[in-house]
């Protein structure tokens, strides 16, 4: 005889309650529905990156322990302990220093992306006579297909080859639920 759980076929569509849960299932487990994410203007704008100065200060404390370090191998320079503190440091700050200047040049064109953007909002904004408050945008990055959204209006923004203007076209988005991502957030 078999012990054990058993096997039960539970038809689809249907629910079923097990030992106080409740099991619901569903022709396509796969599928998610797709949430649409829209930038305000003032987000794109004002949107800071705290781990850049969390970076900095790292830096300036690391260039005191190098300062303090330095006085230390200088007075007991028989001490090698001071010395090999010292050359940890100074490579640990040539790494953060490293890194931040990989990180600047990141931000800045992740600056540049996002001033395009903001340029192109305040367009439609006076183009369709609102507020740029009021504009949205699907993306941080100018590319054609970004959406724009103006009041209840979805525009698909095409960007011509050299870069210099762009085409609104009334869209519909297949999906209805839109997340907004306002400033502070």
């Amino acid at each position: 005889m078999r012990s054990g759980p058993a096997s039960v076929r539970i038809p689809i569509n249907s629910e079923v309650l097990v030992s106080s849960v409740t099991i619901k299932t569903c022709y396509n487990k796969s599928y998610k529905e797709a949430i649409m994410t829209f930038y305000s203007y003032n987000y794109l704008v004002h949107q800071n990156n705290n781990h850049t100065l969390v970076q900095l200060a790292a830096i300036g404390i690391i260039i005191l322990i190098i300062a303090i370090l330095s006085w230390l191998w200088y007075r007991h320079k028989t001490d090698l302990k001071y010395r090999d503190l010292f050359i940890i440091m100074v490579l640990l700050l040539l790494l953060l220093v490293g890194i931040q200047f990989n990180e600047w040049q990141t931000i800045k064109n992740s600056f540049n992306q996002k001033s395009q953007v903001t340029q192109i909002m305040q367009r439609v904004a006076k183009e369709k006579g609102v507020r740029k408050t009021a504009v949205w945008s699907n993306t941080s990055s100018v590319s054609s297909g970004m959406l724009i959204k103006v009041h209840g209006h979805i525009y698909n923004v095409t960007i011509n080859t050299d870069g210099n203007s762009y085409t609104l076209t009334k869209a519909t988005p297949i999906q209805s639920t839109i997340n907004y991502v306002k400033e502070g957030q």
